[in-house]
């Protein structure tokens, strides 16, 4: 008897409909999966991404006015969600230059040493390297690894743009310094104020090295490469020798180590250097600024006159100089020299005027309120502290031009 066969075919045999449609359920649910993970991954990359890279400036910019109210911890997240989500040469490597800031104000220097590091070695295209470089050197100096903070120096020094280097070279100069080469730190110094967009962070710091380091060997009996020597002769006393040399006895005092200016010998070698200096006073700034031929000797901070008492504008020159001056004071006795009320101070440097107009009772002097260098707080005389205005006292001589601008350009240096 014949069999009847089933309509049903055997589970898994050829052509079973249902094993067909497994199969495709199953590429229908791996293609689905991979146009998800595809999906995905462009949403983050490319979206999100994208997103968060056009967002990062302004969240940095957010995160500098959170740590400016002291919102450290608001400014810390924020950071993190920008370094975890974007990887950019110029936004990671703020990032991480500010994550610095935050954990050195917090005393860990270790891991504010490795944010910088990072920010300064993991973005090499970033164009502000050089100062992501910088701030690493300089908080590895601070930290005690000098020999390290040497070396990323020279790099800056070797590869930066000249605008970018002033730091480094003022670096180096201080280790020159240090090694006792003072000559080669005054080169490098120079070097850095002439490389550093003038007035900017690093052209100041280069420029108070430069002038503190340009005074000690002017008054020092250092010989230098402008320093002549003066041999005293017959009927030489020291005020007729500074008249001569066109110096200061100040000068020559302090240069020679002279404590007595009436003991001079026959044949004594005097150090001097031959300066034509003159001042400028930046009213907007208060700052004297002492310039010879070569440019900015040094800068000074002064107090400028207050409202209604503004420091004129014009062109003055140097008076006869006076030595613990009496204050006239205007409507009032004399006040005596050494007075613990005498608002000159030691020292009194009159301001002759040279055009019309001009007022002739200013003069640049010292204070009893040292507090008050820095502010517009005179009645209209260029203030110094004392140790600055007896400084500047013995470097400039009678007739030394005086000219008061509001604002001083490169082009006045």
């Amino acid at each position: 008897m014949r069999q009847r066969r089933s309509s049903l075919n055997p589970r898994g045999r050829p052509g079973d409909p249902s094993l067909v449609k497994i199969i495709f359920g199953i590429l229908l649910i791996a293609a689905a999966g991979y146009g998800v993970m595809q999906f995905s991954n462009w949403f983050n990359t490319d979206y999100v991404g994208g997103e968060a890279e056009a967002s990062a400036g302004e969240n940095l910019d957010e995160v500098e006015r959170l740590l400016e109210a002291n919102e450290t911890n608001e400014a810390e997240l924020l950071l993190q969600s920008v370094l975890a989500r974007v990887d950019d040469p110029v936004v990671s490597a703020r990032a991480l230059m500010l994550s610095a800031d935050i954990q050195n104000s917090a005393g860990e220097a270790d891991k504010a040493l490795e944010s910088l590091r990072a920010a300064s070695q993991d973005y090499p295209s970033n164009p502000d390297q050089p100062i992501a470089a910088m701030a690493y050197g300089r908080l590895l100096e601070r930290e005690g690894r000098v020999e390290d903070a040497l070396t990323v120096y020279e790099d800056v020094r070797a590869n930066a743009p000249p605008k970018l280097r002033g730091g480094a070279l003022t670096g180096l100069g201080k280790q020159k310094e240090r090694d006792g080469d003072v000559f080669a730190a005054r080169d490098l110094f120079v070097q850095a104020v002439t490389d550093a967009p003038f007035d900017s962070e690093d052209w100041q710091e280069a420029m108070t090295e430069l002038g503190r380091l340009n005074v000690e060997l002017i008054l020092s009996s250092k010989r230098t490469s402008t320093s002549k020597v003066y041999t005293v002769q017959k009927g030489d006393v020291l005020t007729n020798i500074g008249i001569k040399l066109n110096t200061t006895q100040g000068l020559l005092m302090r240069a020679n180590g002279i404590t007595n200016p009436n003991k001079l010998h026959l044949g004594q070698n005097l150090k001097y250097t031959p300066k034509d200096f003159r001042v400028v006073i930046e009213r907007s700034s208060r700052r004297i600024f002492l310039l010879d031929e070569e440019g900015v000797f040094k800068v000074y901070a002064t107090g400028l006159g207050r409202d209604n008492h503004e420091t004129v504008l014009g062109r003055y020159r140097i008076g006869d100089k006076e030595k613990n001056p009496v204050w006239f004071k205007p409507g009032s006795e004399p006040v005596p020299s050494l007075d613990p009320r005498n608002e000159l101070g030691t020292r009194w440097m009159p301001m002759v005027p040279e055009e019309e107009g001009l007022p002739r009772d200013l003069g640049i002097h010292g204070t009893i309120h040292p507090e008050s260098i820095g502010l517009y707080s005179s009645s209209g005389c260029p203030r110094m502290l004392k140790e600055d205005v007896e400084e500047l006292y013995d470097l400039v001589v009678r007739s030394t031009p005086v000219t008061v601008v509001e604002h001083i350009s490169p082009t006045d240096l």
